[in-house]
């Protein structure tokens, strides 16, 4: 992708003809697109902008001009007939032509009216940098009024309370930011979409100073109008993106996000995204920030890396990400061999010098997620022909300081290792005197990357190389690490994206359209526990044989035909967490037993004619949680995980967006710890998970189809038997959407 990365000056040729285009594309959206006049406008109107560039409101002006913007700039001031040498007029109405697309930073009380002349003069497009809106109590009628405004008219509005939108290869940078202020400006196919503008600006301004650059950048604001799932859809079209990079606080439309985020990765696009507010104290700062209401971290977390996108953990990892996503190849993926041709293992392949990193490389990755390349037969006894006795020659090697000192060592080494017939990627370790064995080595490591095509890191013990340095290895396709740790990172990052991209493909990919609702079963239950065993039961989840014992029935009567031992319990609609409430009494052997524990329930519940259900008691299996859920983010989701009362406890659960498919489902269950136990932990028989998936896409598509009478079904404990067993729910929670 180097073919991407342009530099330009900020200003035109002396001659004072416009610079000539890089020819890498297309202006616009291939079909064209609502949101192409935001990034390729060709002239802007700078509404309310200050005759002080020092201010806010007058800093665009001076930033327009900086990054080499060649298009026709109409300042709109009504107390100025003159800024920065450019006339300005004393409203839009007055403006001698259309301008493309408008900068807006006026009072919010303003800002409704604005949308709306510039849709009369015919502009298209607006960035409202303004504050004052949703983010503060009194700004909230002013938010409704842009909002209405936009929809009437037809205006695409970025913002409002944002830092504004860069395009980098339009040189179009409509921000007050001081990220922007700059001389030169590196293009590379790197987006950035963020609901703050700050993260943003640094993203930016990091990716830039380090000469690694970016395409696009968008500051969403209070997305009034337009959100992010609206920008990612437009980044998805376009020529020179590659990667998108995502802040999130809190999302309105994360289920078609979801949606868009799949598609990005069968487009080829990388996605990473870091999501902030996931702890009491964020959540609450991130509702200060942008009146958004967070949702619990997991669901986001498990429903965008289920998607594709690579989830980030820091700020400092969100720019490292775009350099890593947007440079490295993903690891090589080689054809399924069979057992006889199976020399090896496939993974990364370690080059070191130090052996004191060996250990240390290994646990980064197996913490990531990154699988260590078991070397072919000959890769090793080559090695050993080439090393000394004393170093080590399998994966993790320790080639030792002899291929240093030893003319033509290190690039000998170097060869087998990378040959190898498992090398999907490789980590080049160095000593101490690293920085300037790898400079001196630019052009055989550009030619390592070039024939294996797989991403090659070199890492160091604890250095950094400065900007220019790191770029000269770019571009040639190699990565740099400050440690171990940090290259374990990276390609963790890379294999996340290699295993989407496969989960993507035609061949492999989920079908998502909208399930039949199962045969036999209604659109929703009733209230009564009968209704909602006959529902579950009409998708294929079976329960063990039970009664309901009202007050007045005969406990002897209620148990014939059930086989002991027995559970007795309040129904769900009267206690959704029994046992902490003592609502639960289980081994029960007799009548009198049964009868006297009804007794207790009804006693704590304080009511006397309530009923109770009594229920045969299952003798194995592992307890599992299986609930689908409306969620106020995404919209239904299904959480699949270990269940009864350590639910809480472990937290073992992977959430999936719905409707979801067997697939997705095994997936999502080898993540979790408890795949050991339904594998068979400790001599015990593998679990029918195959009983366990398909109850899971059938509770999902019932769900789907209950809507919107069904707001939640929760199945705790739902036993996972010894395979081909089965299922059973033992428990049952539907919450009602309906009065």
């Amino acid at each position: 992708m180097m073919e991407h990365r342009i530099d330009f000056p900020a200003a035109g040729p002396a001659s004072g003809d416009a610079p000539k285009e890089p020819d890498i594309g297309l202006r616009g959206s291939i079909r064209g697109h609502r949101l192409d006049p935001i990034f390729h406008a060709r002239s802007v109107a700078l509404v309310g902008l200050s005759s002080d560039p020092r201010k806010m409101t007058g800093a665009p002006l001076g930033i327009l001009r900086q990054s080499g913007f060649t298009g026709a700039i109409f300042p709109v001031n009504p107390r100025a007939e003159e800024i920065g040498g450019l006339r300005s007029y004393p409203s839009i109405a007055a403006l001698p032509e259309t301008p493309e697309i408008a900068l807006i930073m006026l009072a919010a009380k303003h800002c409704a009216q604005a949308i709306r002349d510039c849709a009369a003069k015919g502009i298209r497009a607006a960035v409202v940098l303004s504050s004052g809106f949703e983010e503060s109590r009194e700004g909230a009628r002013d938010a409704h009024d842009l909002a209405v405004a936009a929809k009437e008219t037809g205006l695409v509005v970025v913002g409002p309370n944002c830092e504004g939108i860069w395009s980098v290869r339009d040189r179009l940078l409509l921000t007050f930011g001081s990220a922007a202020k700059r001389d030169t400006l590196h293009h590379s196919p790197i987006a950035i979409i963020s609901q703050s503008g700050a993260i943003a600006g640094a993203v930016a301004r990091h990716l830039q100073n380090d000469a690694v650059g970016c395409a696009y950048v968008v500051s969403v604001g209070n997305e009034t109008v337009l959100t992010i799932a609206d920008y990612l859809e437009w980044m998805i079209e376009q020529d020179d993106v590659r990667v998108v990079l995502l802040f999130i606080e809190g999302l309105r439309d994360g289920e078609r996000l979801i949606g868009l985020i799949r598609k990005a990765t069968r487009c080829g696009i990388r996605v990473a995204a870091l999501k902030s507010g996931n702890s009491a104290a964020g959540i609450k700062a991130a509702l200060s920030h942008t009146g958004k209401i967070a949702t619990d971290y997991a669901v986001y977390r498990d429903l965008l890396t289920e998607a594709g996108a690579i989830p980030i953990q820091s700020l400092t990892e969100l720019i490292a990400a775009g350099e890593v996503l947007s440079i490295a190849p993903l690891p090589v993926k080689f054809p399924p061999r069979s057992q006889k041709e199976a020399d090896g293992a496939d993974g990364v392949s370690v080059f070191s010098i130090p052996g004191g990193t060996r250990a240390l490389t290994a646990d980064q990755c197996e913490m990531h997620g990154v699988p260590l390349a078991k070397f072919a037969r000959g890769t090793v006894e080559a090695l050993k022909a080439a090393l000394p006795e004393f170093g080590s020659v399998e994966n993790p090697t320790d080639l030792t300081g002899q291929v240093l000192s030893q003319h033509g060592l290190f690039d000998h080494s170097l060869s087998i290792i990378s040959h190898d017939p498992h090398t999907e990627a490789l980590i080049i370790q160095v000593a101490n005197r690293g920085p300037s064995d790898v400079m001196a080595r630019v052009a055989l490591l550009g030619e390592v990357a070039t024939k294996t095509s797989a991403p090659v890191i070199v890492t160091f013990l604890g250095d950094s190389l400065p900007a220019a340095k790191r770029a000269e290895l770019r571009n040639v396709g190699v990565l740099c690490a400050r440690d171990p740790a940090e290259a374990a990172l990276f390609l963790g990052w890379l294999y996340r994206a290699r295993e989407a991209m496969l989960d993507a493909s035609p061949s492999t990919g989920a079908s998502h359209s909208i399930p039949l609702r199962p045969s036999g079963a209604r659109e929703a239950p009733g209230n009564t526990w009968p209704e909602v065993a006959a529902w579950l039961g009409a998708a294929g989840i079976a329960m063990p044989s039970w009664r309901i014992l009202g007050s007045e029935d005969s406990a002897q009567a209620a148990c014939a035909g059930l086989v002991a031992p027995l559970a007795v319990k309040a129904l769900p609609g009267d206690a959704a967490h029994k046992s902490e409430l003592g609502l639960l009494a289980l081994n029960l052997l007799s009548a009198a037993e049964v009868e006297r524990e009804a007794a207790r329930l009804r006693s704590i519940l304080g009511r006397a004619e309530t009923q109770i259900l009594v229920q045969e008691m299952v003798g194995d299996g592992i307890e599992v949680l299986l609930a689908a859920v409306r969620n106020a983010d995404f919209g239904p989701v299904l959480a699949i995980g270990m269940g009864g009362t350590t639910v809480e406890l472990f937290r073992d659960v992977a959430w999936l967006a719905l409707p979801t498919d067997s697939r997705r489902v095994r997936s999502a269950l080898s993540h979790l710890k408890l795949d050991q136990l339904l594998r068979g932990f400790r001599g015990k028989p593998p679990a029918d998970v195959d009983a366990l998936v398909e109850a899971a896409v059938n509770l999902g598509n019932l769900f789907i189809a209950s809507a919107p009478a069904i707001e939640e079904i929760e199945i705790n404990p739902l036993f996972v038997r010894a395979a081909g067993l089965g299922v059973l729910a033992v428990d049952a929670l539907v919450r009602s959407s309906l009065p």
